[in-house]
């Protein structure tokens, strides 16, 4: 029996696996930016959650069998809502588990009045885009980032 629950930002330890897997799957699949997502730090990159109170930062988590395998975090900022990262562990895809922490965490953000709600996604990750746009999250702007060319 799956169980999806929020915890807070001093329980977000329990999912750096789950984080460091989602971190791969993008460097090995990115052309352009690998380098980029190789020295991306769990560590770093949650600390930058620190600074959001309970009312602007969501993290919930699926638990299979004791095993953490999926999360999603949220935040609002000034009426914006952003899924800022999903995962869910490969062995269990195809469950419904992202459909329905992204269902949760818009609904969350719909009850905070958020005006608008997005999320990036990089635009190799063509699985991904299609998942959103099931949420009606389509394209909007397209950054373009110049690769690192020093390596």
């Amino acid at each position: 029996m799956k169980e999806i629950f929020d915890i807070s930002y001093d329980e977000v330890e329990v999912i750096k696996n789950l984080w460091e897997k989602n971190r791969q799957y993008h460097e090995n699949t990115s052309e352009y930016f690998k380098e980029s997502y190789r020295y991306i730090n769990f560590d770093n990159r949650i600390k930058a959650f620190s600074i959001f109170n309970r009312d602007r930062l969501k993290i919930t988590v699926v638990k299979d069998k004791g095993k953490y395998v999926g999360y999603c975090i949220s935040t609002i900022v000034d009426g914006k809502g952003e899924l800022e990262s999903l995962h869910v562990d490969q062995n269990s895809r195809g469950e419904g588990i992202g459909q329905k922490l992204v269902t949760k965490h818009i609904e969350w953000m719909r009850d905070k009045n958020c005006k608008v709600i997005g999320v990036t996604v990089s635009q190799e990750n063509k699985p991904t885009i299609n998942f959103y746009k099931k949420f009606d999250l389509y394209p909007n702007t397209l950054y373009m980032q110049l690769r690192d060319t020093k390596n």
